[in-house]
């Protein structure tokens, strides 16, 4: 019997992951789509959707994760009617001579994903079919304890060529339904230098600081800024925090980290740390992020 989605129960956290087979889309990585984390104890929701109107954005909600946003794995190569691999979505092909973009869609072959479910862990496993040379598998646990949320990576190169991509989770947050506004506060592990200043208006609305980002106003429109990155043994990577309701959560990770990004609107904000990814024919990765979700009780 199929299933749209599996709920994870940690005890505190209640866990909700869309299954493999009902994700659309070619951006998001559909193996462990987690939609939304709800702190029971408190009935607080942490997870928003990319946009609260029907038909924008593209398609992201909770913690989207997506692997290559500007390097899938064999694009440059592939001429237009070829294919490329998009990992823990598919095999995709090339429509035409742009660049390539998150943003638009590609005709997609999805990846076969196995699914291992237990009561507060889950495990998916998807195997890239091999395109001009690049195969992969990636295996991806979730385990939930407390108000700990884990995410587990091993991705094996099981192709003849290199593999040179990356990976991030798009964690679109918004706690307890709250707008983004000057009651939030981002702490970081680093002074923040700006490397990419978006649209937006973004130095009108966000406050840099040693170790932190405020914001000035209400976040309005769209924004976006790109950081430079910080050492794998910094803790946390980041945390976010709606000061007058005390909750918030925070993300850790065993692994170095070449960029950080905060995009955001009205009603989201979202830390994005990237992994720079390399693997030789036959080689195996391993990384963990682990979220943390906490309140004024702890």
């Amino acid at each position: 019997m199929e299933t749209n989605e599996y709920i994870l129960g940690g005890g505190e956290l209640t866990i909700t992951i869309k299954a493999p087979e009902v994700c659309t889309g070619t951006r998001f990585d559909r193996t462990g789509w987690i939609t939304q984390v709800r702190l029971e104890s408190a009935g607080i929701d942490f997870c928003v959707p990319e946009s609260l109107e029907a038909g924008q954005g593209t398609g992201g909600e909770g913690l989207s994760g997506e692997f290559g946003i500007d390097r899938p794995i064999g694009y440059d190569e592939a001429a237009p009617g070829e294919t490329f691999t998009k990992l823990g979505v598919g095999v995709l092909t090339r429509i035409d001579d742009e660049a390539y973009s998150f943003a638009r869609a590609y005709p997609v072959e999805a990846h076969e994903v196995r699914t291992e479910v237990g009561r507060s862990m889950i495990r998916f496993t998807a195997a890239a079919a091999e395109t001009s040379g690049y195969a992969a598998e990636l295996v991806k646990t979730i385990r939930v304890e407390g108000r700990s949320l884990s995410v587990h990576y091993k991705l094996t190169n099981r192709g003849s060529r290199n593999i040179a991509t990356n990976e991030y989770v798009h964690n679109f947050v918004g706690i307890g339904g709250h707008m983004i506004d000057s009651n939030y506060v981002l702490r970081l592990p680093y002074r923040p230098e700006l490397a990419l200043l978006g649209d937006g208006g973004v130095e009108d609305r966000l406050e840099l600081s040693d170790g932190k980002v405020t914001w000035k106003r209400e976040a309005g429109g769209e924004f976006y800024a790109l950081f430079g990155g910080f050492a794998g043994d910094a803790e946390p990577y980041w945390e976010l925090l709606h000061e007058p309701s005390g909750y918030g959560m925070r993300e850790s990770g065993d692994f170095d980290v070449p960029k950080l990004a905060v995009w955001g609107n009205a009603h989201v904000v979202a830390p994005e740390v990237f992994i720079d990814l390399a693997l030789t024919p036959g080689e195996t990765k391993e990384w963990t992020r682990t979220y943390e979700f906490f309140g004024p009780e702890g």
